[in-house]
């Protein structure tokens, strides 16, 4: 499953925010560095810088990302994904969302708001195959 396995990173930083207190757990937890990341600056509603940080991580690699993101969540939470996994995929990706603010403290914690986007995603032809395939996938 290496080969089909694709994970998007969002990150959006405000102008308020330390880049190295989200980056260097990124990478300490995550092994992926800030200059693999495409870089974007939009303007806030009030004027105000807003830093937009992507990357996607192809085949063993975000295979890889997948099994630390993993061995990182509780299992209260890991377990609260896979028995509600229609609430966090859309067509056949799969969106989790992490807290900032606990990543800074290296724990991965699912949240809502102030979160880094994660979307992964494996091809699935038919439609019965999705929550097998992430269930199989998240165990691993």
């Amino acid at each position: 499953m290496a080969n089909q396995v694709e994970v998007s990173i969002e990150i959006i930083l405000h102008a308020t925010e330390d880049r190295k207190k989200i980056f260097v757990p990124i990478f300490e937890v995550f092994q992926v560095k800030e200059e693999e990341f495409s870089q974007e600056e939009i303007t806030g509603h009030y004027g105000n810088t807003i830093l937009f940080f992507r990357i996607t991580l192809t085949k063993k690699r975000a295979e890889g990302f997948v099994k630390m993101l993993v061995s990182k969540m509780s299992k209260l939470q890991l377990d609260e994904v896979l028995d509600n996994l229609d609430m966090y995929f859309e067509d056949s990706s799969l969106f989790l969302r992490i807290g900032k603010g606990e990543l800074v403290r290296k724990n991965v914690s699912l949240q809502q708001n102030n979160a880094i986007k994660i979307r992964i995603k494996v091809p699935i032809y038919r439609k019965d195959d999705i929550a097998k395939t992430y269930t199989e996938l998240l165990k691993a």
